[in-house]
């Protein structure tokens, strides 16, 4: 949700390159900060917390990488 906020602001505004870099970038940041705890929990034995841990950065990461080849392709 916060990911479509950001993006929707993002191109909202007549920088749109520049709120588009920043939103990718967090983004990109918390997927892999959200994976890094996934394995973490996958080492521990915790499949549960793992799976949803690991599965909850696919879409943002996904749509963020579109919106930049769309913004700059």
């Amino acid at each position: 949700m916060l990911w479509l906020a950001g993006i929707s602001v993002a191109i909202a505004t007549r920088t749109v390159s520049d709120w588009v870099l920043v939103v990718a970038a967090a983004s990109l940041v918390v997927g892999i900060a959200a994976g890094l705890l996934g394995w973490r929990a996958y080492r521990r034995g915790s499949e549960v917390w793992a799976a949803f841990l690991c599965a909850l950065p696919i879409s943002p990461v996904l749509l963020s990488l579109v919106v930049l080849g769309v913004t700059y392709l």
